[in-house]
């Protein structure tokens, strides 16, 4: 993830301790919006907005090597958060 850092800069860092802030972020817009909406449809929402890549990372193995790896096989969705995309589905399940 590309984030801030104490130092007043930008870098990248990895995991949950990165995602779940941004993720609870997009929660907390979505439910600001449209607070008539459930828990569940707002998880549905977040994991349905999200943005998929067909690429693939690198990851350290247990021997410290960079291996190459599909993102989608990295997270539950295999998407990336996307704010304005949950916006919009959330305002469609909204009026229903």
């Amino acid at each position: 993830i590309y984030t801030t850092e104490p130092t007043n800069n930008y870098g990248f860092d990895s995991g949950t301790s990165f995602a779940a802030p941004i993720v609870t972020a997009v929660a907390a817009l979505i439910r600001a919006y449209y607070p008539e909406l459930s828990a569940q449809e707002v998880k549905k929402i977040i994991m349905a907005s999200g943005i998929q890549y067909d690429l693939k990372v690198n990851i350290a193995n247990d021997e410290e090597k960079q291996k190459l790896v599909p993102f989608t096989s990295l997270t539950k969705s295999g998407k990336i958060v996307n704010a304005y995309y949950a916006l919009q589905l959330a305002e469609q399940y909204s009026l229903n």
